[in-house]
């Protein structure tokens, strides 16, 4: 009975000291270790056995980490000095207002993030319209920009249709451009493992995921919607789609038939490098399954959508979309990577949505949250993050940045930084010095997730409570506070909330989606929210020819991590495959040289079967030169 008990109060103590791990977007449940050490697992939705991963583990290593910012920094004769909190915000909010009133609000530029909480992302929003400036966003959303929108048009909304846990009851999960295993392991172990289905990796390199998969199909880097549309194709020339769902819950299915219906499945197939074997094996597999699941993620970017619209073909043919399908373990689940990535569009944090993902040009959307805020709402849709840090000193001439690096941006550093510089003022909110405050005018220091109290929404769509389990450093404050005491200064009433809670309830009153939803629940259904509750079929466009690509088509591995966090990732080798690697008299460790037009980085060689003729893989940390000078093929060379 005593062992019981300790159990017992064990338990009970991590509950109350239990908040979401701000490493990545799964949103497993953790607590304080002893003496501030390691996390401690805390069984919830997303890690039911209360297991963590290492970088989760090492959650706390930001708090108290000794190149905290700690204390507000405002510019004085080209250097940042250390200076009160009244100086700090009365400089921002005069920078800001001075830029507002010489050149109109539109002038002004706001980038949250998705370190942040959905009540701060929200403040933000709000900030930025009732100042009169659809110019807010937060970059970490366009890493997933294209299947988000396929999602969004396809389906209602852009997020994963079904939970996580859905996913152990698929018979089939295809992993399409992920990495989970090493991305979202804790989900991948619990989830995806647990599976007595199968599991399909298609991605040009092999990995962590692959090990895992019953099969592995490695298509040439931007053939990945062929290679799904000869699957798609293969079903229907054996009458082996899912008619009654057809029927019932999609739309444009006989133009996406016809569509298909003379694509050369050899010819695709030679096109992909992807034998017709697995090509019809994989279709089988689709056929026999009651409940198919796609684990979809940056990877499927590369080609403007392409290949998400094909995913969803491929689901709607096998009925794998709706309630009933998630049941049975179908849909897509969109496997972001930083913690409130979803959230943050959720909560209007983008230019051309409002809250709950209303378009900006709805008259009835403007409308409900003109009512509540009490103010118009602009009409325009602004820049995004990428178009606006172009237009800073021309178009923008201020930016109130709340944990985001712009000039990390994958653009020319040069560049970036005089884009910074052309801003007559540019307000930083961060945990860190970094690329972006070395620019700035005034430096708020802010908390990090483990040290405030709202909510954010992980991968499946979950609103997930905080809680402050540790204090900020020094005078480092929450970007909440940080906000409100802006938001007064600068626009007058509607900032003045006594918590994060009150925002929350704010945010219920203007966004569909979040009206109904609790603490700890999934937002919307995993039902097709379409007008007509049907999901289109894509126009099934098709190009059989095979890329002509000089050089070696550049394949890019995840950052694992956050900020603050032990970062698990791949190592700096350049991975090629032996037939490139003879092509160009290279062995296995030789030092290379990878080059593009106007950028090029030097690491060593590791040559892997792995890797499928042709490409290129490097680590984003390895390849962020490339990256930045737009490559999408690289020349490798000795050195």
């Amino acid at each position: 009975m005593q062992d019981a008990n300790a159990a017992s109060n064990a338990n009970d103590r991590d509950a109350a000291d239990a908040t979401v791990c701000p490493l990545c977007a799964v949103g497993c449940h953790l607590a304080p270790g002893e003496d501030g050490g390691r996390a401690r697992g805390v069984p919830g939705p997303a890690n039911p056995n209360g297991r963590l991963c290492a970088k989760g583990a090492s959650a706390f290593e930001s708090v108290r980490d000794d190149e905290r910012l700690t204390t507000p920094l405002v510019r004085e004769d080209g250097d940042l000095v250390e200076t009160d909190w009244e100086s700090a915000l009365a400089r921002a909010a005069d920078g800001l207002g001075g830029v507002r009133d010489a050149h109109g609000a539109d002038a002004l530029a706001f980038f949250g993030a998705p370190h942040c909480s959905n009540e701060e992302n929200y403040l933000l929003g709000k900030l930025a319209r009732v100042l009169g400036s659809n110019h807010v966003d937060n970059r970490a959303r366009l890493c997933h920009d294209n299947a988000a929108a396929a999602l969004e048009s396809r389906v209602g909304y852009p997020a994963s249709t079904l939970g996580m846990a859905d996913l152990a009851e698929s018979d089939l999960v295809l992993v399409v451009g992920a990495n989970p295993a090493v991305q979202q392991p804790v989900a991948f172990n619990a989830f995806v493992r647990a599976s007595d289905g199968g599991l399909v990796h298609l991605d040009p390199r092999a990995n962590e995921t692959t090990r895992a998969a019953d099969a592995h199909l490695a298509p040439r880097p931007g053939t990945d919607a062929l290679l799904l549309q000869a699957v798609a194709a293969t079903l229907l020339a054996a009458d082996e789609h899912d008619a009654a769902f057809v029927a019932e819950h999609t739309t444009g299915f006989d133009a996406y038939r016809d569509a298909l219906a003379d694509l050369d499945v050899a010819a695709a197939a030679a096109a992909t490098g992807v034998p017709v074997a697995e090509i019809r094996d994989l279709a089988a597999d689709v056929a026999d399954a009651d409940g198919v699941a796609v684990i979809a993620g940056t990877g499927v970017e590369a080609d403007d959508g392409a290949t998400a619209d094909a995913l969803l073909d491929l689901l709607c043919l096998g009925g794998s979309l709706g309630p009933e399908s998630a049941a049975d373990g179908g849909g897509f689940a969109l496997f972001r990577g930083l913690n409130n990535e979803q959230g943050a569009s959720d909560v209007g944090c983008r230019p051309d949505r409002l809250p709950g993902h209303r378009p900006l040009t709805d008259d009835a959307a403007r409308d409900r949250v003109a009512d509540v805020w009490g103010t118009e709402i602009p009409d325009t849709p602004g820049l995004n993050e990428t178009a606006a840090l172009a237009a800073f000193g021309e178009r923008i001439h201020g930016a109130l940045v709340v944990g985001e690096n712009p000039a990390v941006s994958k653009r020319d550093a040069d560049w970036t930084a005089e884009r910074l510089d052309s801003l007559e003022s540019l307000v930083v909110v961060d945990v860190y010095e970094t690329d972006t405050t070395a620019h700035a005018d005034v430096v708020l220091p802010a908390a990090v997730g483990l040290e405030k109290e709202g909510t954010v929404t992980n991968l499946d769509r979950r609103v997930q409570a905080l809680a402050a389990v540790a204090d900020p450093p020094g005078e480092a404050r929450t970007d909440f506070e940080i906000l409100c005491d802006l938001g007064t200064r600068l626009a007058g009433d509607g900032f003045d909330y006594a918590a994060p809670a009150d925002a929350f309830a704010e945010l219920r009153a203007v966004s569909p989606v979040h009206a109904d939803v609790a603490v700890g629940e999934r937002w919307g259904s995993d039902g097709i929210a379409t007008a007509d509750g049907r999901a289109a079929f894509s126009e099934g466009d098709v190009s059989v020819e095979a890329a002509d690509v000089e050089g070696l088509a550049l394949v890019v591995g995840s950052r694992a991590g956050g900020f603050g966090a032990s970062d698990v990732r791949a190592d700096d080798a350049l991975h090629l495959n032996p037939a490139d690697a003879t092509a160009l008299n290279l062995a296995d460790g030789d030092a290379v040289r990878v080059s593009t037009d106007g950028a090029s980085v030097e690491t060593t060689l590791t040559v892997s079967e792995g890797v499928r003729e042709g490409v290129a893989f490097l680590h984003a940390d390895v390849a962020d030169p490339l990256v930045r000078a737009g490559a999408a093929t690289v020349d490798v060379e000795a050195r």
